[in-house]
């Protein structure tokens, strides 16, 4: 499984390669009674991908087309909810405040695609903020 990882960068648009790359964290998350739960390489499945998004942003800010890998970081964000809440001990709270100030960093001057998604997913932290119970315990560490 682990070379799955490895053959979704070698795609040749950046892009693609973080999306593969996010996508294979759930090769070492599987829900279930004997599922497999190896929350370290879901970590470094999800760094990695934070690396080839950040290398698809450098590419646009030069080539000025600045919307697609703004969008990435918040489809990382996303990545990053799903495993905390379920119960990923490896995914972080204050890391997941360091990639909502990055996104927010990133996205001055952006496009409103990358503005919408990003509030779509903050209200989302926001709804389970204020469910109560043990999420919204887990989400009241997450600073908006």
């Amino acid at each position: 499984m682990y070379y799955f990882g490895q053959y979704s960068a070698r795609l040749l648009k950046k892009p693609d390669q973080c999306r593969a790359v996010y996508a294979c964290s759930h090769l070492f998350w599987v829900d279930g009674q004997d599922g497999i739960r190896d929350g370290e390489r879901v970590l470094l499945c999800l760094k990695r991908a934070l690396r080839i998004a950040n290398a698809a942003q450098q590419m646009a800010s030069i080539a000025r087309d600045s919307s697609g890998p703004v969008t990435l970081f918040v489809e990382i964000l996303n990545k990053y909810l799903y495993y905390f809440e379920k119960g990923n001990k490896q995914i972080t709270a204050a890391a997941i405040q360091h990639l909502i100030e990055l996104i927010n960093t990133e996205m001055q001057g952006d496009s409103a695609t990358s503005d919408a998604f990003l509030a779509s997913t903050l209200r989302y932290i926001q709804f389970q903020k204020q469910r109560g119970g043990v999420m919204g315990a887990k989400f009241e560490s997450i600073k908006l």
